[in-house]
């Protein structure tokens, strides 16, 4: 009879063996009602394809959120990136910048030989200069050449400007024509009446103040445009007409106005009635100016004013 050893220790299973078993071993998860305890959802999974489906939704996560970034303004939101259009509106930006520029330069240059141009330079005596790009800058030593040339009748209109400019209307140093210009003849009397108040520039009067009984009808002195027709607390309805031959004549304290800015009329046409509007005085009368070359002249000089009962 054979004695069995008693300190024989059992096996033990390999770890590999175990791990195995545990992965590959199913489990059921059973989804029940709370009262009636009838089965909604039942099925068999082991641990093995539970980590397959983690990884899975892990992957398809990644999938996701990296479409997300990369083709979806979404991306915005995200720290660190910029709008997916920005940089190439920026690039059209300078792109445009660039011609921009590119333009001025060539409008600056095209006017500063214009200016060389005006100036007198002779192109055609250059023959370096037959095939000139006006669009590129001149030689220096084309520049350094040029010398401004004053014609004779550049002088005389300068002269006649400074001269028209040096007297002030409203200084002491103001001095109207002696006599009166023969380029404009036959001035139309406004209204018949006899004047209450003359001319008077050193007052600051630049016309004559005419009173009427019986003809309340303004007319125009000259054929011209209406310049305007307005009124205005100090003149009241008033008009003024750009004549012929650097003449203007000047219509104020009108009670209203017959014709509108831009109006052509004749010498004598009816254009306003006789008021005071704008005024102080109580008497109805009409302020009356005449200026030529912007200098006022004394109407008194260019028509003959006389009272209805004088003719």
């Amino acid at each position: 009879m054979s004695e069995t050893p008693q300190n024989t220790k059992p096996k033990r299973p390999k770890l590999r063996n175990i791990s195995l078993k545990k992965l590959n071993r199913k489990y059921d998860f059973l989804m029940s009602h709370d009262e009636s305890g009838r089965p909604i959802l039942n099925f068999k999974l082991n641990l093995l394809n539970l980590i397959l489906v983690i990884i899975g939704i892990a992957l398809l996560l990644i999938v996701i959120t990296t479409f997300i970034i990369a083709f979806t303004p979404l991306r915005e939101y995200i720290p660190g990136y910029t709008d997916t259009s920005l940089d190439r509106e920026v690039y059209e930006l300078n792109l445009r910048a660039d011609s921009l520029s590119r333009e001025m330069r060539k409008k600056d240059v095209y006017f500063e030989n214009l200016k060389k141009i005006v100036e007198g330079y002779d192109f055609a005596a250059d023959s370096t200069l037959a095939s000139l790009n006006i669009y590129e800058p001149l030689p220096k030593g084309v520049t350094d050449t040029i010398t401004l040339k004053k014609s004779v009748e550049d002088s005389l209109l300068r002269a006649e400007y400074e001269a028209q400019n040096q007297y002030n209307l409203f200084g002491p140093d103001y001095l109207p024509p002696t006599k009166p210009s023969s380029l404009v003849k036959n001035f139309f009397v406004p209204i018949n009446g006899t004047v209450i108040n003359g001319f008077n520039p050193d007052n600051g009067h630049f016309g004559v103040d005419i009173i009427s009984d019986g003809d309340q009808i303004i007319n125009a002195t000259y054929d011209g445009t209406v310049v305007f027709s307005t009124w205005s607390i100090n003149n009241g309805y008033c008009m003024g007409i750009q004549h012929s031959d650097s003449y203007f004549s000047v219509y104020k304290h009108n009670a209203t106005l017959l014709k509108k800015e831009g109006d052509y009329v004749k010498a004598g046409e009816a254009i306003a009635i006789l008021g005071r509007s704008g005024d102080q005085e109580e008497i109805e009368h009409l302020h009356f100016e005449l200026w030529h070359s912007g200098i006022a002249v004394n109407p008194v000089d260019y028509m003959t004013i006389n009272h209805p009962d004088e003719n």
